[in-house]
């Protein structure tokens, strides 16, 4: 049976949870609360300002109609602002008990209190301790974010002046990022990746006529696999994954039908999402380095004869620098199909089923098919993707209630001070980011009940008996297997918060009053 979506509260959830606002030029100010009254007479000047679902919704689909018809969208412009806030920052605007109602311990924790669970260094004169993070560690705490995003740094430029006057009176701004889209390499990360590839789509209508993700898989009832994807290799997941309120997402990953909302918040933080904000320094030297040092090692063995750090870098990744995955082309990188939406993501690693039909006018998957690869051989167990999204794998039939929606971007600041603002929303942090980070990154077993080894590219050691070493095993074209090992960090967290962005009735009703 196909499930009904319901039409989602597109005029109060904010418009970067659901839809995006996925602009080059981003300002995030952080903030402390310097005056509470005052705080809550600024967030009522400041909520007019605040963008919808419903107005980035219709956005982006107009520069999605736009690139379709002229292969590019110049001359589009809009200007979004979202905010959020910390448990103590919302603390101040309402009282202890309403936030203690939120069921979220993490949240109510805090970041900088969760570090060290994360596998962030236990040392504080170490670099990554939250002591000496640039915000939101634990001697700079922040109250909330105002994240200002345009197609247009000029406009940035004014939006983020007008917010900056209009807090003032109640917050203080205590660090301010801008980030931007890499000018050379849009869509990329500074370690030469395609980034932001895998999203999941999200159920429900913007109207009655509308979904929000649009659909481009031929729905064939007699075949329940097509009503589970709004596009190849992109399922469809509950709205309540990521809002809460909204109905959730069931753990069978081939039943459609939605599960009740989360029951355990206090009323006006429906419609809200948890956020989880991390300033990621990227070393791409000290990456490059191991790279090459291990490249050159696995070399002279037979099952690796010939590899080099490039195709080192794509196996800890599990895709090329295009964002081809590795089951889909083993041997080279192809930007074509890097760059193909569908084909991109259309793969398992178990089992090669036959496309998904599509609807008219979605081009057809041209491209080789996935090769099974249960053993790693292609795609590492440990491969970053693989790890984040592990999709037909034993093990794995829950991983639809572990997506997250990541929404990062690049800053540049210079060769020793470059990275990625990871930005994610979810309803739960404990069944989302922090069980990606902790359950499938940082453990050399898991999602696979095999040691495959960490997440190389983002998993973390904190403190353990072994120390910060981190392993990865490989598989060679032989069969032989290698492990490579590393104490090095090449992802530096240097700030971060776990937020709560809530909805435009909380902010006009509750927050601001």
């Amino acid at each position: 049976m196909i499930p009904v979506e319901p039409v989602l509260p597109v005029d109060d959830v904010q418009g970067d949870v659901l839809a995006g606002f996925r602009k080059p030029h981003q300002t995030f100010l952080f903030l402390k609360t310097v005056d509470a009254a005052a705080a809550k007479r600024s967030l009522g000047d400041l909520v007019p300002l605040i963008s919808s679902l419903r107005d980035v919704a219709a956005f982006n689909a107009a520069f999605r109609s736009a690139r379709s018809r002229r292969g590019e969208a110049a001359g589009l412009v809009a200007t979004w602002v979202g905010i959020a806030f910390t448990a103590t920052g919302l603390t101040r605007l309402t009282n202890l008990n309403d936030v203690g109602r939120f069921a979220d311990r993490s949240f109510k924790l805090g970041l900088a209190r969760r570090s060290a669970f994360l596998g962030d260094p236990v040392v504080a004169t170490d670099d990554g301790h939250p002591s000496g993070w640039l915000f939101g560690g634990t001697t700079t705490l922040v109250d909330a974010v105002v994240l200002v995003a345009s197609e247009s740094p000029d406009a940035l430029a004014t939006r983020e002046a007008e917010c900056a006057a209009l807090l003032a009176p109640g917050y203080e701004i205590v660090w301010r990022e801008r980030c931007d889209a890499i000018a050379d390499r849009p869509g990329h990360e500074h370690f030469g990746f395609r980034d932001g590839i895998s999203h999941p789509g999200v159920r429900g209508r913007l109207d009655e006529t509308t979904f929000l993700t649009p659909r481009e898989i031929e729905i064939d009832e007699s075949d329940p696999v097509t009503l589970l994807f709004a596009r190849r290799g992109q399922p469809l997941v509950w709205p309540g994954q990521f809002v809460l309120g909204l109905p959730r997402q069931r753990a069978s990953a081939t039943d459609p039908a939605p599960l009740p909302p989360l029951p355990v918040f206090p009323h006006w933080a429906r419609h809200g999402s948890l956020v989880v904000i991390r300033r990621l320094r990227q070393d791409v030297d000290t990456l490059r380095r191991f790279l090459e040092e291990s490249a050159g090692e696995l070399a002279v063995r037979p099952g690796f004869a010939g590899i080099t750090p490039d195709r080192l870098a794509a196996l800890l990744v599990g895709r090329w620098p295009s964002g081809a995955p590795l089951v889909r082309s083993p041997r080279a990188d192809d930007e074509l199909l890097g760059a193909a939406r569908g084909p991109a993501n259309a793969f398992g690693y178990l089992n090669a089923r036959p496309p998904l039909p599509v609807v008219p006018g979605v081009s057809p998957d041209d491209f080789p098919p996935a090769l099974p690869d249960p053993g790693g051989a292609l795609c590492p167990h440990g491969g970053h993707i693989r790890k984040m999204n592990p999709r037909d794998q034993p093990g794995a039939s829950d991983s639809l209630t572990h997506l997250i929606l990541r929404r990062g971007i690049p800053f540049d600041h210079g060769p020793g001070d470059r990275g990625l603002m990871f930005v994610c929303y979810q309803a739960s942090l404990r069944q989302g980011f922090e069980f990606l980070s902790t359950i499938w990154a940082n453990t050399r077993s898991q999602p696979l009940a095999e040691p495959g080894g960490m997440d190389l590219l983002i998993g973390r050691r904190g403190s353990s008996l072994s120390g910060r070493t981190r392993s990865l095993v490989l598989v060679g074209s032989n069969g032989e297997r290698a492990t490579l090992t590393t104490t090095l960090d090449w992802v530096v967290p240097t700030g971060g918060g776990y937020f709560f962005a809530p909805s435009l009735t909380a902010l006009r009703d509750v927050l601001s009053r």
